[in-house]
C-alpha cells in the first residue's frame, strides 16, 4: 500500500479522543466500526423476518365463521354475522332472536351503526309477516307478532300506529259484516249488496278483497238456496213420485251454510213421508230394488230417516234371501234383526223372520244330505235322496231338493266311471310329465254322454295345465342358467317360448324385462359415463345433452334424468355464483369474508 493510500484511510483529527495515542485511537475506531456493523446486521435480519411474517399474516385468509358453535363469548362481529344468517331464513323466531342480540348495544359500540341498519331491516321483515296474517284475516295473530317488536326498534312508533289502524278497521269491518248477515236473513238482497259495497272503502285487502269476494259468494249462495227451495216446492206440489224425488234431492242441495237450510230440512221430512208410503207399495210387489231406491232419497236429518233405514234393511235382507243359500239366509236373518221392535215395520219383519228361519232349517237338512252324498258311496247316495225327499212342498228349498235328488241318482251311475277317473288321478299324483300324460290317456276313456264325463274333462284340462307348467318351468330354468352366464339374448329367446296362457308366463315376462334391462344398461352405461365425465369437467350443457340420448323406455332413463337434474342445479348455482362475483362488495359480503 502506498503512503498516500494510508493517509486516506486514517480518520480525521477530530475523530481521536484527546490525550490518546493515535495508534490506540485507531484500534478503538476499528472496534466501534465492527460493533455498528454487527448491530445493523441484527436489525436488518429482524426487519427481514418481520416483513416476511407480516406478508404471510396479511395474505392468510381468516377461518370461516361456524355459526353452529357460536356462543355468548364469541366476538360481536361473529354473532352479528350469524344473527343475519339466521334472519335470512325469514322465520319469525329467528328474526326476533336477531333483534334481541343488538337491541341493547349502545351508540359507542363499534358495530352500532350496522346493528341499527339491520335492526330496521329485521323489523320490516317481522311486520311483513304480521301483514300476511292480516291479509289472511288473522288479526289476533298479526297483533301478537307486531307487539313482539321491542321499544328500541326504529319502527316502534310506526308499528303501534299500524296496530291501532288494524283494530279500528277490524271493528268497522265486523260491523258491516253483521249488517250484511241481518240483510240475508230477511232476504233483503239490495241491503246486503250495499253492505258489500261498503267493504271496498276499507284499506286492508282482507276486507276489500278476500271478505268482499266471500260475501259476494255468500249472497249468491243464499239467493240460489232460496231459488232451489222454491223450485223444489213447485215440483213436490204435483204429487208425482219422480217429482217428489227430485224435490227432495234439490232441497238436499241447499247449501248447509244458508239460512234457508232449516226450512229445506222440514220440507224434506214432509216429502219423505209421502215417499215411504210409495215404498210400502213397492215392497208388496216384491220390488225390493225400487224400495231401496225410494228410501235412499230420504235425507239423514229428517224425522222419517230411521223408518227409511228399516225399509232399506228389510228390502236388502229380502234380496239376499232370494239367493237361496245358507250364507244368504243367515245374512238375511242378521239384517232383519237390526229392525227394532218399536219400528213401524216390526210386524212385517217378524213375518219374514219366520219364513226365512223355516227355509234355513230346510237348507241345513239339505246340506247334511249333500254331505252324506259327498262320500259317493251307494249307501250314502241313497240316504241323501231319502233326506232331501222329506222337504215339504211349498218350501222354497223344495225345488233345490228335487234337483239334487236327480243329481244323486246320476251319481250312482257314475261310480263305475269314477273308478277309471280315480286310476287316472293316482297316476297324476306323481306330477311328472310322463305320468300326467298317462293320466290324460286313461281319463280319456270315459266316453261323451256319461254323467262323469264333464268331471273327467275338467281333470284332463287340469293335467294339461300341469304338463304345460312343467314344460314351461324347464324352459324358464334353462333361460335363467343362460342369464347367469350373461347370455341374455339367448335367455330371452328361450323364455319367450313359454306359452302366454301358462301360469309361468308373468314370471317369464318379468325375467325377460330384467334381462332386457341388463342389455339396455350395458348399452347405455357408456353414454351415462361419458355424460358424467363431461359434468366432472364443468361442461354441464354437454353432459345434459349427452344424457338425453337415453330414451324414456330405457332402463337407465330414470338415473339419467336424476343426473340431469343435478347438473342443471349445479349449472344454475354456478351461473348465480358468477353473477354475484361481478357485483361490488357490500358490508355484508365483507363481514362474511
Amino acid at each position: 500500500m502506498s503512503n498516500s493510500q494510508e493517509i486516506k484511510d486514517l480518520p480525521p483529527k477530530n475523530f481521536y479522543r484527546s490525550g490518546e495515542d493515535p495508534s490506540t485511537q485507531t484500534q478503538y475506531h476499528h472496534r466501534r466500526l465492527w460493533l455498528w456493523w454487527l448491530l445493523w446486521s441484527i436489525f436488518l435480519a429482524l426487519l427481514g423476518g418481520g416483513a416476511t411474517s407480516a406478508i404471510w399474516w396479511l395474505t392468510k385468509l381468516p377461518p370461516p365463521i361456524n355459526c353452529q358453535s357460536i356462543s355468548p363469548l364469541s366476538a360481536d362481529g361473529e354473532r352479528l354475522y350469524c344473527a343475519q344468517k339466521a334472519a335470512d331464513s325469514g322465520q319469525l323466531q329467528q328474526l326476533l332472536a336477531a333483534i334481541s342480540l343488538v337491541e341493547n348495544w349502545s351508540q359507542q359500540h363499534p358495530l352500532y351503526g350496522e346493528a341499527q341498519r339491520r335492526h330496521q331491516q329485521w323489523s320490516k321483515a317481522i311486520m311483513a309477516i304480521a301483514q300476511q296474517k292480516i291479509n289472511q284475516g288473522e288479526l289476533t295473530a298479526a297483533v301478537k307478532i307486531a307487539q313482539q317488536l321491542p321499544v328500541t326498534s326504529p319502527l316502534y312508533a310506526q308499528v303501534q300506529a299500524t296496530i291501532t289502524a288494524w283494530q279500528g278497521e277490524w271493528q268497522q269491518g265486523e260491523l258491516i259484516t253483521g249488517r250484511f248477515e241481518d240483510a240475508l236473513k230477511r232476504q233483503n238482497w239490495e241491503q246486503a249488496s250495499r253492505q258489500i259495497g261498503e267493504l271496498t272503502q276499507l284499506k286492508e285487502q282482507y276486507w276489500n278483497l278476500l271478505r268482499f269476494d266471500q260475501l259476494i259468494q255468500e249472497l249468491d249462495t243464499e239467493k240460489q238456496a232460496w231459488q232451489q227451495l222454491e223450485k223444489a216446492q213447485n215440483l213436490a206440489s204435483s204429487g208425482y213420485f219422480t217429482h217428489l224425488e227430485q224435490a227432495i234431492t234439490l232441497a238436499g242441495k241447499v247449501s248447509p251454510s244458508s239460512y234457508v237450510k232449516a226450512q229445506a230440512k222440514a220440507k224434506q221430512s214432509q216429502w219423505g213421508r209421502t215417499l215411504l208410503q210409495l215404498a210400502a207399495e213397492r215392497f208388496e210387489k216384491q220390488d225390493f230394488t225400487g224400495v231401496i231406491s225410494i228410501a235412499e232419497q230420504i235425507p239423514v236429518n229428517t224425522s222419517v230417516y230411521e223408518e227409511a233405514l228399516d225399509w232399506i234393511r228389510l228390502s236388502r235382507a229380502s234380496e239376499i234371501a232370494n239367493k237361496n243359500n245358507l250364507p244368504a239366509l243367515v245374512d238375511a236373518l242378521a239384517a232383519v234383526a237390526q229392525i227394532s221392535s218399536r219400528s213401524p215395520l216390526a210386524q212385517l219383519a217378524s213375518q219374514q223372520t219366520a219364513k226365512w228361519s223355516s227355509e234355513l232349517q230346510a237348507y241345513t237338512q239339505l246340506e247334511l244330505a249333500k254331505f252324506v252324498a259327498g262320500f259317493e258311496q251307494l249307501s250314502g247316495l241313497q240316504m241323501a235322496i231319502e233326506q232331501a225327499a222329506l222337504i215339504e212342498p211349498g218350501n222354497r228349498q223344495r225345488l233345490r231338493a228335487q234337483t239334487l235328488i236327480a243329481q244323486w241318482r246320476q251319481g250312482i251311475e257314475q261310480i263305475e266311471d269314477r273308478q277309471v277317473l280315480l286310476q287316472a288321478q293316482d297316476l297324476a299324483e306323481a306330477s311328472s310329465i310322463e305320468r300326467l300324460r298317462a293320466a290324460v290317456e286313461v281319463a280319456s276313456k270315459i266316453k261323451l254322454g256319461q254323467t262323469i264325463h264333464p268331471k273327467a274333462q275338467s281333470a284332463i284340462a287340469k293335467w294339461h295345465q300341469q304338463i304345460q307348467f312343467l314344460e314351461d318351468q324347464a324352459l324358464l330354468d334353462e333361460a335363467k342358467v343362460l342369464a347367469q352366464k350373461q347370455d341374455f339374448s339367448t335367455a330371452i329367446a328361450t323364455a319367450q317360448q313359454i306359452s302366454s296362457q301358462g301360469e309361468l308366463y308373468p314370471q317369464a315376462q318379468e325375467a325377460i324385462a330384467n334381462w332386457q334391462a341388463e342389455i339396455e344398461a350395458s348399452q347405455d352405461l357408456p353414454i351415462l359415463d361419458a355424460a358424467s365425465a363431461l359434468a366432472a369437467q364443468g361442461r354441464f350443457e354437454a353432459a345434459i345433452a349427452t344424457a338425453s340420448f337415453i330414451s324414456p323406455e330405457r332402463a337407465l332413463y330414470k338415473q339419467a334424468q336424476a343426473l340431469k337434474k343435478t347438473w342443471q342445479s349445479q349449472q344454475t348455482n354456478l351461473s348465480n355464483g358468477s353473477f354475484l362475483s361481478n357485483q361490488s362488495p357490500n358490508v355484508n359480503d365483507q363481514t362474511a369474508n
